[in-house]
């Protein structure tokens, strides 16, 4: 689940990341990684929600939902590892 499930209220989603290794070439990546600013908050288009379709998220806070997410899974300090799915509405 990711940030594009928020967005587009679960129309779509992110690609899996998925590499096959191989012995007999050379395989450069380079990472890239998109983050919105610290203070944007994050919830469905309204673009994408209706009636027939209702927001399936509640917003949140990017920046908070970040350094939550960092302490949590990262740093291992006993802080509830936040997900995306905590968000969804129901």
């Amino acid at each position: 689940m990711s940030i594009f499930n928020v967005w587009s209220n679960d129309r779509y989603e992110s690609a899996e990341h998925r590499v096959i290794a191989s012995s007999k070439k050379e395989r450069f990546s380079i990472a890239f990684f998109f983050n919105p600013s610290h203070y944007v908050m994050v919830e469905p288009l309204e673009e994408l929600t209706n009636e027939e379709s209702p927001a399936k998220y509640r917003a949140y806070n990017w920046g908070k939902f970040r350094t939550t997410r960092n302490l949590s899974n990262l740093k291992k300090l006993n802080v509830d590892n936040v997900q995306i799915y905590h968000f969804r509405n129901g």
